[in-house]
């Protein structure tokens, strides 16, 4: 009765186990592959009681040309985050999720979650996979709601780090320990059952060894569990949210979190900040900023609140994004508010008056891209007379809605099939065929010269991938980490093709970036860990701890 519509290829936005997700306007359409698996009209109109409108439910059956029901439209959600994205200390840094900003969301999603009881319905499948949390942070989305249990339907879903090892059956209790292992995450960074603890440190199978965490109940918080340097202090965690996740996650006990808390001041460690003494590294401390370093590129620092060129220090947002000219070496603060990106040349200290439009805008090696709907662009600055003039230049095309812009590498899912468009130099775009990819969801990604690392998920599950790629980019090899904790993506590539990674163990790995080449060093030292965040400055090696940058070589 809704009348006909036509999905195309532009259309497309991703592909999921049981089928596609197109999107036109307003309007996300699911799609069967197989159109047995459709859910029952009858459950579509059992949700209809979810009302709060961050709950996107099924609305209106799709039926095929013999009036066959083959999928159902939804409300769309444009320009949103994974709430996975959001745990990583790296993403948090550059897109101010402050203290505040988590709880806010946390109780988004209590709200929610609350709201679904109160219909007698069950989430079952609360995991960070099917929420959303919008660009500007305000507000929290539910999806795969089809997949809820209601009164004549069971759930047809259940991620197993959600899953209660306590319950023989879902209910309400069953939901909010699903709401304490997410939600824990989105406080500081790690799922409540990871982390090490030398009882389990015998079992080699991941997911056996959280099987056996969850069932004696040893999270994070349990004395002696060593959890990695990425985490925030659980003291980032209100206090009647701390006391409530040991109670659920400690002693079994299952009941809903707290009506009221606010977030407790932490107080970072006053007087000089020491760094931590190395048997393997010489390291020199370089420069001292007014807060945690966010960016490096030639001297040009970004941090929490500033962006610093040489000795000259400039008020910035952490989000902004830096561009030197190619010729003058001019350094230019780039700012997306809304679809229109302002630019602001630091060297010269005026605006420039470019009318540029993108629904994306990325920094790379001192380079500025733009999506703007299936282009993408880069910002070529034209030096004339003194002035800089700045206009995007088509380098690619790309699906609209099936794509996703990190550091260096635009990826975009092609009917299921996932091609990179990597941008190594000025005007230079190689789009390859990632078959690795295929059936996961891209979660974080980062180019550094011939090195692309992806963080990737399926079924709850991250994987880490690493492609070396040859001679303009033709072929490659890959690395693949299998079940890691997201923490983030930390690497960087040295001129002279030496690659440094902080891995998943807090330990740092050394390789060479040449596709086919062997041998890899693995290096734990306490003095660089996962806190530490890698650059580099020609072939000098260099990290970042809090608001210091160091630099650091092996010793002879």
């Amino acid at each position: 009765g809704g009348g006909q519509v036509e999905l195309t290829r532009s259309d497309f936005k991703a592909q999921g186990g049981e089928g596609a997700i197109y999107v036109k306007g307003s309007t996300a359409y699911k799609v069967y592959t197989d159109p047995g698996r459709m859910i029952p009209p009858a459950k579509v109109s059992e949700l209809t009681v979810l009302n709060h409108p961050g709950i996107i439910r099924p609305e209106r059956i799709l039926l095929d040309a013999k009036n066959r029901p083959t999928g159902y439209s939804m409300r769309h959600v444009d320009r949103a985050y994974a709430l996975c994205q959001l745990f990583p200390k790296s993403f948090r840094l550059r897109n101010r999720v402050t203290p505040e900003v988590a709880l806010r969301l946390v109780r988004a999603l209590q709200e929610g979650v609350r709201q679904v009881h109160s219909k007698q319905i069950l989430i079952v499948d609360l995991n960070e996979m099917n929420l959303l949390v919008s660009e500007d942070l305000k507000q929290l989305y539910f999806i795969d709601v089809d997949s809820y249990q209601t009164a004549s339907f069971p759930a047809t879903a259940l991620m197993d780090s959600v899953r209660d090892r306590h319950a023989a059956t879902f209910n309400e209790g069953t939901d909010w320990f699903a709401f304490a292992v997410v939600s824990f995450q989105l406080f500081v960074g790690i799922h409540p059952y990871k982390g090490t603890h030398p009882p389990f440190q015998g079992i080699v199978d991941k997911a056996a060894k959280l099987d056996a965490r969850m069932k004696a109940n040893i999270s994070v918080l349990h004395d002696g569990v060593a959890v990695p340097a990425t985490c925030l202090p659980f003291d980032v965690i209100p206090p009647p949210y701390l006391e409530w996740y040991r109670a659920v996650l400690e002693d079994g006990k299952r009941m809903p979190p707290p009506e009221r808390a606010q977030v407790t001041t932490v107080v970072q460690p006053s007087g000089v900040q020491r760094q931590v003494a190395s048997a393997r590294f010489d390291i020199a401390e370089l420069y001292e900023f007014d807060g945690e370093v966010v960016w490096f590129r030639d001297n040009v620092t970004l941090t929490e609140q500033s962006v610093y060129v040489g000795g000259r220090r400039f008020a910035a947002s952490a989000d902004a994004k830096v561009a030197i000219t190619p010729r003058l070496g001019h350094v230019i603060l780039a700012t997306l508010s809304g679809e229109k990106v302002r630019f602001r040349n630091l060297t010269s200290n005026c605006d420039l008056g470019a009318d540029v439009n993108g629904e994306e805008l990325m920094s790379y090696e001192g380079r500025l891209y733009l999506k703007q709907g299936s282009v993408l662009a880069e910002v070529e600055f034209l030096e004339v007379s003194g002035a800089v003039l700045a206009r995007p230049r088509p380098v690619g095309n790309v699906l609209k809605n099936a794509t996703q812009v990190f550091e260096g590498a635009v990826i975009q899912n092609l009917l299921g099939a996932f091609y990179a468009s990597l941008l190594p130099r000025a005007g230079a775009c190689h789009q390859r065929r990632l078959s690795e990819l295929d059936g996961y969801g891209i979660v974080d990604a980062k180019l550094s010269r011939n090195v692309l690392v992806v963080v990737a998920a399926k079924n709850g599950i991250y994987d880490k991938f690493i492609f070396r790629f040859g001679a303009e980019f033709r072929d490659y090899d890959v690395r693949v980490a299998r079940d890691v904790p997201f923490s983030g993506i930390n690497f960087t590539t040295l001129e002279n093709g030496l690659c440094l990674h902080l891995n998943e163990s807090d330990d740092l790995e050394v390789f060479s970036s040449s596709r086919g080449a062997t041998g890899l060093r693995v290096i734990p030292d306490p003095a660089i860990r996962g806190d530490a965040r890698l650059f580099h400055l020609g072939t000098q090696a260099l990290f970042a701890r809090r608001n210091k940058l160091y630099r650091f070589s092996m010793r002879q």
